[in-house]
């Protein structure tokens, strides 16, 4: 009789650590986890429909706010488009006035003030002549008969790129310097070769 009531007595314990939140020290190699209290179910909030007359109020002021951003989005497109003509014509004018001066400060062998162009980081500009001809490509960097030279169809047909790279690494200076020339006249073969 005595094991029955020690087997009650250990259930009661149990029960009662349920209960209050507390557990029995586990047996040893076992980690006992508390048991965490259950949160009470929450109630689903219902939302009161809209009608559609309230729909038709909100909406309003969002068709009446989108207007006015198309209509601003278009007049900013508009003076955009007026500041770029209009930067255009003075840049015209600003050319048209320059010509004279620098051809007559060059004829008198001055320093012109007003060298425009390029800024000196900007790499000269480099024009290719390519034509195909029965043995290859004959290219020829434009005002410089020199550099003129035949690249086989051969090594297009390998690769255009290296060809490209190749002439102008030869005939204009290596890409740090140039920049990429080689990338021009690839586009240029490419052209010729379809």
């Amino acid at each position: 009789m005595a094991k029955t009531k020690g087997k009650k007595a250990a259930g009661a314990k149990k029960s009662s650590a349920r209960k209050t939140g507390t557990a029995e020290k586990a047996p040893a190699g076992k980690v006992a986890k508390p048991k965490e209290p259950k949160a009470p179910k929450a109630e689903k909030a219902v939302e009161p429909k809209v009608s559609q007359a309230e729909l038709d109020a909100l909406r309003q002021p969002v068709e009446e706010a989108k207007g006015r951003l198309e209509k601003a989005q278009a007049e900013g497109k508009a003076l955009a488009d007026k500041a770029r003509a209009l930067v255009g014509e003075a840049k015209d004018a600003y050319r048209t006035a320059l010509a004279p001066y620098r051809e007559a400060c060059h004829k008198a062998g001055v320093e012109c003030e007003y060298e425009g162009g390029r800024s000196a980081n900007v790499s000269e500009k480099v024009s290719f002549l390519v034509e195909k001809t029965d043995k290859g490509v004959r290219v020829m960097v434009k005002g410089q008969p020199k550099t003129e030279e035949v690249i086989p169809l051969a090594a297009l047909k390998e690769s255009i790129n290296k060809a490209a790279y190749g002439y102008t690494d030869k005939h204009v200076g290596p890409k740090e310097e140039v920049g990429n020339k080689g990338g021009s006249l690839s586009n240029r073969l490419r052209a010729v070769l379809e």
